[in-house]
């Protein structure tokens, strides 16, 4: 198998698997549309508000978030301050993407697997609960989420970053 071949099958398998991740994952939005109606119904319809909606929202929310990182880069779909990037040619984007990944992209995103991993091991060490309503769920799953998410993030960059290379180096 030539070195092609071996990115290629890389590059597809991680796009593969980010989409697989972010489409479970956008069930999360039905979930939190269904909850919140239910929370808005108890709450004003027969005035006995739920203590745990709050906590569920941003947790599912957020699991929805940060699970879908990955696949938004996969295509190209993510926030960029382009006033001057959209004026280059796709080589000349490739050569700018390229050269900041490894700059800005890898290193942030590494720090986020391991501040996340750390956060995730204390939070699951002491089965954090939330502090903001009186439910006080458990957090640590959620949280577990943020170094996962970041490492399907930093695997997304590598195959961008290999695409970049590929344009930047052959020009197409």
């Amino acid at each position: 198998m030539s070195k092609h071949n071996i990115a290629q099958t890389f590059i597809q398998s991680v796009d593969r698997l980010n989409e697989i991740t972010a489409k479970a994952f956008s069930w999360l939005a039905v979930a939190l549309v269904l909850m919140l109606v239910y929370e808005v119904a108890a709450r004003y319809i027969f005035r006995a508000p739920t203590i745990w909606a709050f906590d569920m929202s941003y947790m599912l929310y957020g699991s929805h978030f940060i699970m879908g990182a990955a696949y938004v880069l996969s295509k190209n779909q993510n926030v960029r301050a382009d006033v001057f990037y959209s004026r280059f040619s796709p080589r000349g984007q490739a050569i700018i993407d390229a050269s900041l990944y490894p700059i800005l992209f890898f290193p942030a995103v590494i720090v986020l697997i391991v501040w996340g991993a750390d956060r995730a091991a204390l939070a699951w060490a002491t089965r954090e609960l939330t502090i903001w309503t009186a439910w006080r769920a458990p957090i640590y799953p959620f949280i577990t989420l943020l170094p996962v998410a970041a490492f399907l993030l930093l695997l997304q960059g590598i195959a961008q970053f290999i695409r970049s290379l590929t344009v930047a180096i052959k020009g197409r």
